[in-house]
């Protein structure tokens, strides 16, 4: 009985260090990006990780709005790319810039 307990602890902490080590590279391998929406007044949206960049009101997406209105000075956004704008059970592709 006591060779069991001893046997399923060590494996608890096995699987608790595998977890803490592979946590934190999986964190870091998500770079976040931020897109601008020129269109209208313009919206510039922090996303994690890379394409497809989804905004969701209802919170399934990756992006979020971090700012309506013209781009922020210093920030460059040339990189043509798309956002998909979710609302509903509805989707709207449209041309955005990815920034730098």
């Amino acid at each position: 009985m006591k060779r069991i307990k001893l046997v399923m602890a060590v494996a608890a902490v096995a699987v608790v260090t595998l977890v803490a080590t592979t946590l934190p590279a999986t964190a870091e391998a998500q770079a976040d990006s931020v897109v601008y929406f020129p269109y209208g007044y313009g919206a510039t949206y922090s996303c994690v990780g890379g394409a497809p960049f989804v905004f969701d009101p209802g919170g399934t997406g990756n992006c979020s709005v971090q700012q309506i209105g013209a781009l922020p000075a210093g920030l460059v956004c040339e990189i043509p790319t798309t956002i998909t704008f979710l609302h509903q059970g509805n989707q709207w592709v449209a041309d955005a810039r990815l920034c730098q």
